[in-house]
């Protein structure tokens, strides 16, 4: 009977491995903000994220100069998501944003905060519009995007515009009410003080992205607070769903701050990701914490400049 090899003396030794790749690579060091399905940036972050920069030596007297940030995540809450980039902003002159797969919803309003976003061959961001998830008694998850009212509000204008023409064309007076019609029904279905909720939070997160645009990644550009508005109703207003991937031809003609990484950087960003993976699924990090939810996963990964030679040694 063979015997079980042996669990490894440190199984975080590979992620600490291909972390350190792309330091090198970049030369800068490195913030880990992965946030499995199930995980959602949320303000309890801050704690965690707080503390790695300040185990590290990082203070806000003591600025990094440069960070780059990867981020995985699917999404989560947008004061949470401020509130983060706010932190990281306060540890460090310039940021980039490095996204190996995916940063969604809220963490696309974390990337926001970037000097620069920079995005692996297809990965991409999406929408920061609102989706509400609810779970009544009978244990149903249930999630209404934002998106899917104002498309229903649209198609309802739509309905009224096609039925009075026609009534038009056949010579009929008078006008329809379908429009309110829908309306009503829609909001006995979704909920009076949802929609009342979607509309809050939208206006919330459109406060949160001006402020992180212009303070951060349109600082220096001369138009920046009508290049902000532009983008912010992109990014609330120009997508038909809420899970809309943004590529990065279309960040492009979105006009954010992004570039496209080279396959070096690409690699060593997806293999960080790969490896946080197989630790999630392997149990060691990224706790369960119940059927809907995990824990995510903080990590700094520091960068030392390599000694210099003597004065007159050949260079490495």
């Amino acid at each position: 009977m063979s015997t079980p090899a042996p669990a490894p003396a440190n199984p975080m030794a590979d992620l600490e491995t291909v972390c350190q790749e792309l330091v090198q690579h970049r030369r800068r060091p490195l913030l880990v903000l992965y946030y499995p399905y199930l995980a959602s940036v949320a303000e309890l972050d801050m704690g965690e994220v707080y503390q790695a920069f300040r185990t590290n030596g990082v203070t806000v007297e003591s600025k990094l100069p440069e960070l780059d940030v990867l981020i995985d995540s699917y999404g989560g809450n947008p004061v949470a998501a401020y509130r983060l980039a706010q932190l990281i902003r306060n540890m460090a002159d310039n940021a980039a944003f490095l996204v190996a797969e995916r940063a969604y919803s809220a963490a696309t309003l974390l990337c926001l905060a970037a000097n620069e976003i920079r995005l692996a061959h297809y990965a991409g961001l999406s929408p920061i519009d609102i989706t509400l998830v609810s779970e009544p008694l009978e244990g149903k998850r249930e999630e209404v995007e934002l998106a899917s009212v104002d498309g229903f509000m649209e198609f309802s204008k739509k309905a009224r515009q096609i039925i009075e023409e026609q009534l038009r064309k056949m010579d009929i007076k008078g006008g329809t009410n379908v429009d309110s019609e829908l309306l009503v029904a829609m909001v006995k279905d979704v909920g009076s003080l949802r929609v009342g909720k979607f509309f809050r939070e939208r206006n919330l997160t459109a406060h949160y992205a001006k402020e992180l645009l212009e303070q951060y990644m349109f600082l220096e550009v001369p138009d920046r607070v009508e290049r902000a508005e532009d983008m912010i109703k992109n990014l609330l207003h120009g997508a038909p769903a809420h899970y809309f991937h943004l590529d990065y031809h279309l960040c492009q003609n979105y006009r954010l701050i992004i570039k496209e990484m080279g396959t070096p950087e690409s690699d060593f960003a997806k293999r960080v990701v790969e490896e946080l993976e197989q630790l999630t699924d392997s149990g060691i990090i990224c706790a369960k914490l119940s059927r809907r939810r995990r824990m995510p996963f903080f990590g700094y990964f520091g960068y030392t400049l390599p000694p210099t030679p003597p004065s007159g040694a050949p260079m490495p």
